[in-house]
């Protein structure tokens, strides 16, 4: 069987999706887990872009719009806006999943960290321009960084539980 069957892609994006709506759940229950005035992470655009750049057939641009979607509107931020950032950063990834395949680590946690910032800034100037409301510049930066720092976490919980490894060019060239 191959490791690019139709079951196990499908089941990887019932996991995907499944995480999602777990992640999306927790974050919205009544937990006060940032009480240490430190923004929490965005554990689902770490996750989204870890997988992305492993096994970019697992997370189809069609899943990624209807969880993120979902998630603008129960976080009700400005609904499509960071979905489309998002969208525009997985794209990106999924455009460099071949040089991507045979670079190192630190070079894929910079370039994630990279589109990360910039989606985070590109929301804020965005918003800023629509003349929203909005936290203070450092919280915003925070909240980028503490994204940025969980990645690894994300990345090795995606390889060691899940078993989404990332794939050599020869795989990523069948795809």
């Amino acid at each position: 069987m191959s490791a690019f069957s139709a079951r196990h892609i499908w089941t990887y994006r019932a996991v995907f999706f499944g995480l999602s709506l777990g992640m999306i759940t927790l974050k919205l229950l009544p937990l006060n887990l940032a009480a240490s005035g430190i923004p929490g992470p965005d554990i689902l655009v770490a996750m989204a872009m870890a997988w992305m750049v492993r096994q970019p057939a697992l997370v189809p641009i069609g899943l990624l719009l209807v969880v993120f979607l979902l998630a603008d509107f129960l976080f009700m931020r400005p609904p499509g806006l960071w979905t489309a950032l998002l969208l525009i950063a997985a794209e990106a990834l999924r455009r460099r999943r071949l040089t991507m395949a045979e670079l190192p680590f630190l070079v894929e946690w910079s370039t994630v960290a990279v589109l990360i910032m910039g989606m985070v800034l590109l929301n804020r100037l965005i918003l800023w321009m629509l003349l929203v409301d909005l936290n203070s510049l450092g919280l915003t930066l925070a909240h980028g960084i503490v994204t940025i720092a969980i990645y690894p976490i994300v990345v090795a919980v995606s390889k060691f539980v899940f078993g989404v490894r990332k794939l050599g060019p020869t795989e990523l060239e069948a795809l």
